[in-house]
């Protein structure tokens, strides 16, 4: 029980607070915003105070059995996603005219689905979440490969090379990121808490 509102709390108050974001930046750079702004201010600050009363209320809790630092791993390298994505979907509702049709807003219901087969230690979670992580690396080490030469514009305009060189640092962590959480399952103790154990041959 711990373990689940703690790292319910950490996901719903990272998710909260990425969606605030979005909404900040237009504010500070005079942009203007989509009037749906205010609901999804609302929404974050809705998140982020569930965030942090689940949090709380995990932090009264007695520790149970120890969750391998494997299954940790891959739970915050999942909210790291979820945060992403939510900062994605309030930055397309707000700055870029609602236009929320991209990869992670596809993307989102799976990861929070993945997300509760980690925290219940489900073995489909275990395989689905590994495929993923070496599909992620694969993915995002090859965008780091393309980011030099694509023809990248904003609203027309070329992107400089420091946002190419923002860009690739953003896509390196992801990758470093996915790659920890793929090592970090095919440890021992993180496979016999999956109940995921390789037979001897």
């Amino acid at each position: 029980m711990k373990r689940s509102l703690l790292a319910s709390g950490s996901a719903t108050a990272l998710m909260g607070a990425a969606a605030i974001l979005p909404v900040v930046f237009a504010h500070l750079a005079n942009e203007e915003s989509a009037q749906i702004a205010g609901a999804v201010l609302a929404s974050g600050f809705a998140l982020l105070l569930c965030g942090f009363l689940l949090l709380s209320a995990g932090s009264r809790l007695r520790s149970t059995a120890a969750t391998p630092s494997g299954a940790r791993i891959a739970l915050a390298a999942n909210i790291i996603f979820l945060a992403f994505c939510a900062l994605e979907l309030s930055d397309r509702l707000v700055r870029q005219e609602g236009r929320v049709f991209y990869w992670t807003t596809l993307l989102f219901p799976p990861a929070l689905l993945l997300f509760a087969g980690l925290l219940a230690a489900q073995r489909w979670a275990w395989f689905t979440f590994r495929i993923a992580a070496a599909l992620a690396v694969l993915w995002f080490v090859g965008f780091v490969v393309i980011i030099p030469f694509a023809p990248l514009a904003t609203d027309g305009v070329p992107v400089p090379w420091q946002g190419r060189l923002y860009m690739t640092c953003v896509t390196l962590a992801f990758a470093a990121v996915f790659a920890a959480a793929f090592r970090s399952l095919g440890r021992p103790d993180t496979r016999t808490y999956f109940g995921v154990v390789r037979t001897a041959h």
